[in-house]
């Protein structure tokens, strides 16, 4: 959120001090990182609840008292965060059997849980089953059949939902995000070749019980009316349902809606970075929460008073965590090579702590004098012995110095989800709240990395 200008830090609840550091609710970020060790999550847990309360009161207050926030756990599965999030009335969304066991061993009860995913296997599907989950959205023929099985052999009837495929294509989402395409996205049964009528055809006689439609379509959204046109396009299908004998009591938007202060590229923009270095900005905020719902909301709420509907759910990540959550690196070495931006070695990177950097725009704040001078672009590398270890490219920043710390913005969605060991281990996460600091999760030792592996003792070749 620089602009051109000065940093405004308090887009992410950081101020800096009379000496020059950054400072979250009274502990600057270099102290932080000198406690815990880099690289470190550091989780701002008030902004964390408030950001979830927002999204459940806003939803109420614009479709009803009815509608109910799932938070998708795969944005960001840490128990640390579910908790915070469960606390602030949010119910979950998960996509594996590891997040449903996690979700229920955080204390999420059955009927706050929604099974999601486009590859659940029978255990998974049985596990849900088992557990009496609140609904379990149905990804496509071959699995409502799987589930059908299981329904007959366990003598239950699990409520679902049918996940479709609405090919509505939003504006400024590359390929990767725009899941409500049937070109770019496999996700859900497909409107246009008649996959959707089938599962009606289906489900009538199935020991399923029909509760209504879900569909996802975009991640980091920046165009509130394309929520307006998916509702358009729930009508139709409701319509379908009646005519087959069905009540529609359920509708599931999914999620999608954008984080405050970082966005994905656009796949020119993409392209253009990761070929020729050309790193985008990130450009005017998106509209608030409220503007989101104020634009959809009349036309949601016309289709439940028309149809009769008593159910809705949304379905948000990255707009509850990503701005939430920060991470810390240490500068180890800086490169200078005449004709090239400098580099700047640290001790995380894109093969084990960053890798949504590589697609998306994210702040990087100095935790000392954020807003000195504009001297030159540095492009910031991982620890990774291979060239593409990248955390950003030609980013201008003030001069850095070995030992410095350098904070990541908004690494709350999709950076732990996807990190990975590269020969490093994993970082530790760190809360911090009025009341101080608290361990969230414990770094990595070699031990922890090797603990699956079967050792065998290394025998040399004899040689004459």
């Amino acid at each position: 959120m620089n602009g051109g200008g000065a940093l405004d830090l308090s887009a992410w609840g950081l101020k800096e001090s009379s000496g020059g550091s950054v400072c979250l609710i009274g502990h600057t970020l270099t102290d932080i990182a000198r406690r815990w060790g880099t690289p470190l999550h550091v989780v701002d847990t008030e902004r964390l609840r408030t950001a979830a309360r927002r999204f459940r009161e806003l939803a109420e207050e614009y479709v009803g008292h009815t509608a109910r926030v799932h938070y998708a756990c795969k944005c960001n599965g840490v128990p640390g965060t579910l908790a915070e999030i469960a606390g602030a009335g949010l119910n979950i969304e998960v996509m594996s059997a590891f997040e449903l066991a996690t979700s229920l061993r955080v204390g999420f009860t059955p009927d706050r849980i929604i099974v999601n995913g486009p590859c659940k296997n029978v255990p998974f599907l049985t596990a849900a089953v088992d557990a009496q989950v609140r609904l379990i959205v149905v990804d496509s023929l071959a699995e409502m059949n799987r589930l059908e099985q299981i329904a007959r052999t366990s003598g239950t009837r699990p409520s679902i939902l049918m996940r479709v495929n609405p090919d509505i294509r939003v504006r400024g989402l590359n390929k990767g995000s725009s899941t409500g395409s049937r070109k770019h996205c496999a996700f859900g049964l497909d409107v246009r070749s008649g996959e959707v009528e089938a599962a009606l055809d289906l489900v009538r006689y199935s020991n399923l019980k029909f509760t209504g439609f879900h569909a996802h379509i975009g991640s980091g959204i920046r165009e509130p009316g394309a929520y307006t046109r998916l509702v358009a396009a729930f009508d139709t299908l409701i319509r379908l349902a009646r005519r087959k004998g069905l009540v529609v009591d359920c509708l599931d938007l999914g999620g999608g809606f954008p984080a405050p202060t970082s966005r994905e590229f656009h796949s020119s923009e993409l392209l253009a970075y990761q070929a020729f270095g050309r790193l985008p900005s990130c450009g005017p905020p998106p509209p608030t929460l409220q503007q989101f719902f104020e634009t959809f909301g009349p036309s949601l709420r016309s289709c439940l008073r028309d149809h009769g509907i008593t159910s809705v759910i949304f379905e948000p990540g990255r707009s509850i965590v990503s701005n939430a959550q920060l991470l810390l690196l240490t500068v180890e070495y800086i490169k200078r090579r005449a004709g090239t931006p400098s580099w700047v070695i640290t001790d995380g990177g894109l093969g084990t702590v960053t890798l949504p950097t590589y697609y998306e725009y994210h702040e990087i704040i100095p935790a000392l004098h954020p807003n000195g001078p504009e001297q030159e672009p540095f492009t910031i590398l991982g620890p990774g012995c291979f060239a593409a270890d990248i955390v950003v490219r030609n980013k201008n920043l003030p001069p850095i110095n070995p030992g410095d710390v350098l904070a990541v913005m908004d690494s709350g969605a999709y950076f732990t989800s996807m990190e990975s060991n590269f020969g490093y281990p994993r970082p530790a996460i760190v809360a911090v709240d009025s009341d101080g600091q608290s361990l969230w999760r414990e770094r990595e030792s070699h031990d922890y990395y090797i603990q699956r592996d079967i050792f065998r003792t290394c025998c040399q070749e004899e040689r004459p």
